[in-house]
């Protein structure tokens, strides 16, 4: 009775949490967090879309391909390009990527404020209001391309023609997250950019990896030369062990090499940093590292410039654009001062991400 009751439990529980809630990175297709996009999978599926989650460049049965994150490669970016010449419509929610026109300087959207729709041109958007668009970017609208969501000039959805096929920018990718899909018309405005008629195939492009193929392990890729002389080494290596193992005679006393001191190697090797005045290599090197974290914390594209950069970070954490400019750019560092204040807005900027 005891088990039976504790079975019971177990069922009821699961029953009244539901399934476990899928984690994943953010703008993941197959992640129910805040941040991910599984309920965007749903809804096109509602709307008859045959949704492709798999890894790989869109073909020639995808209609629609989704880029929420460019990690593609020069050689991925230009079979992506020649897809659409061929026909395809990809949508690119990414302002880092190198598919989409030129961002506005500046041109963050406020967040609290919904988008309206505008001068709109585009004719699939005609009836849609308006929308959350998050922490979103504005595009130069190039000539002859149609915009939305803007004044002509700059908009936060452009759609040009390329060849035959078309691409979609969008200035961020926050409507589409499970958080704000269903804020005002931005589940509309995804339907009409991604499945605007039932049946169409759409694919979330998920870059492959560049690796090579083939049944071939790693030992059969190397030549028999090498192979011949890393066995060559390694009887030398015994024989070399050998010999130095053996002691004729008596144990004699060996003086043991000085240890240095922990603390005094960190001094030492900071008096010798000290006395080279090279404050721009260590500048450099923070802001290198700094970029690098901000990216993955916010999944950004690894081709966003400095500029775009701070001007995301700046609006996820509420700082202002040039005090996170100041802490991500290649401005020059000369002196010691201008060091340590660069190494203070790096960690204050740190602090306010990870808070």
């Amino acid at each position: 009775m005891i088990a039976a009751g504790i079975v019971a439990a177990a069922i009821a529980v699961a029953l009244v949490t539901g399934p476990p809630r899928r984690e994943g990175p953010p703008l993941d297709p197959r992640s129910d967090t805040p941040l991910g996009t599984s309920a965007l999978v749903a809804l096109l599926e509602r709307f008859g879309a045959d949704v492709e989650l798999s890894v790989g460049l869109p073909d020639d049965e995808d209609d629609v391909a989704l880029l929420l994150q460019d990690r593609l490669d020069r050689d991925q970016t230009d079979a992506v390009v020649e897809w659409v010449r061929a026909g395809g419509t990809l949508v690119v929610t990414d302002p880092g990527s190198a598919l989409t026109p030129t961002v506005v300087p500046l041109g963050l959207l406020p967040e609290a404020e919904p988008l309206d729709r505008g001068r709109c041109s585009i004719g699939a958007l005609g009836g849609i209001g308006a929308v959350d668009g998050g922490a979103a970017l504005r595009y130069e609208v190039p000539v002859g391309a149609d915009a939305c969501f803007g004044d002509g000039s700059e908009a936060f959805v452009v759609a040009q023609a390329v060849g035959a096929g078309e691409v979609v920018a969008v200035g961020g990718a926050a409507f589409v997250t499970n958080d704000k899909l269903d804020e005002l018309d931005n589940a509309v405005l995804a339907v009409a950019l991604l499945a605007p008629e039932p049946g169409r195939r759409v694919r979330f492009v998920d870059p492959p990896l560049p690796a090579g193929g083939g049944d071939e392990t790693l030992a059969d890729l190397v030549p028999a030369g090498v192979t011949r002389a890393l066995a060559q080494l390694a009887v030398a290596f015994v024989v070399y062990a050998l010999w130095r193992a053996i002691r004729f005679g008596r144990p004699v006393l060996e003086c043991q090499p000085v240890q240095i001191a922990g603390s005094e190697l960190v001094a030492a090797t900071g008096r010798l940093l000290s006395r080279t005045r090279a404050p721009g290599a260590v500048a450099d090197a923070v802001r290198a590292d700094l970029r690098r974290r901000l990216r993955t914390r916010f999944g950004l594209g690894p081709h966003m410039d400095h500029d775009t950069l701070a001007t995301v970070v700046a609006a996820r954490t509420g700082r202002s654009v040039e005090s996170v400019r100041a802490a991500v750019d290649d401005r020059p560092v000369t002196t010691d001062d201008e060091l340590v204040a660069l190494v203070r807005a790096v960690t204050a900027l740190d602090q306010e991400v990870h808070r």
